[in-house]
């Protein structure tokens, strides 16, 4: 590996520092108390549109996946590409969702990691014992606060940087991970996951998109 062209070129690169400085469980701890009050608990928990925002907002962005096929079958009928959604785009594009947010995030890691969410924690108000995000633990029977399935969805949008036009890549990547720590912030607020759970899936999300465009469709340059 070329080290010195893949910190120019690498969102995953890019992404780790963040990543790694955001599992720290000081920074975890502070961002959720920011949010948490004695005597109401997480009040945003009860924000009408926060809970729009975590409803809708994955199925709004799955529902960017159902466009594209549906772009990709009315290309069938004409005599071009529809915005040059190809095949090979639509596999990439379904592969990483079904890969990242689908197989690594909600069904390797949210039903066995053991991780308590903010609100059930002793820190907090509830009966479960605080653990690092790098740790597994048994304070959670299913769908445990890590890793953030919502964050998750958000920060695969990332996936259609790889395959829009060289000069759109980096501002889709910049876009896909604001609109992740967004969806993340929504989440932090509302009591159901802690920073390091939002700032995980980014990293594995971006991680798992990167590393199958790469397969897919060399060279791929930011």
């Amino acid at each position: 590996m070329n080290w010195s062209r893949d910190l120019k070129t690498s969102p995953t690169l890019w992404f780790a520092p963040i990543w790694i400085a955001l599992l720290l469980p000081r920074i975890d701890l502070a961002l959720s108390q920011a949010f948490y009050d004695s005597s109401a608990g997480f009040t945003w928990a009860r924000s009408g549109a926060f809970e729009f925002i975590r409803a809708l907002g994955p199925d709004i962005i799955i529902g960017s996946l159902v466009l594209c096929i549906a772009l990709y079958l009315m290309s069938l009928l004409s005599s071009r590409w529809i915005w040059r959604i190809t095949p090979k785009r639509i596999v990439y594009l379904g592969l990483t969702l079904l890969i990242g947010p689908g197989l690594i995030v909600e069904t390797l890691l949210k039903p066995h990691w053991g991780r308590a969410r903010p609100r059930e924690v002793s820190a907090f108000g509830g009966a479960m014992e605080y653990t690092p995000a790098w740790q597994p633990a048994n304070q959670c029977d299913g769908n445990c606060s890590f890793v953030s399935g919502h964050a998750a969805v958000a920060f695969w949008l990332t996936a259609y940087a790889f395959i829009l036009p060289p000069r759109w890549r980096a501002p889709m990547i910049c876009l896909g991970i604001v609109l992740g720590f967004a969806m993340g912030f929504v989440r932090v607020a509302q009591g159901a996951h802690f920073i390091s759970d939002v700032a995980t899936a980014g990293f594995l999300v971006l991680l798992v998109n990167e590393v199958l465009a790469r397969r897919m469709f060399q060279p791929v340059t930011l």
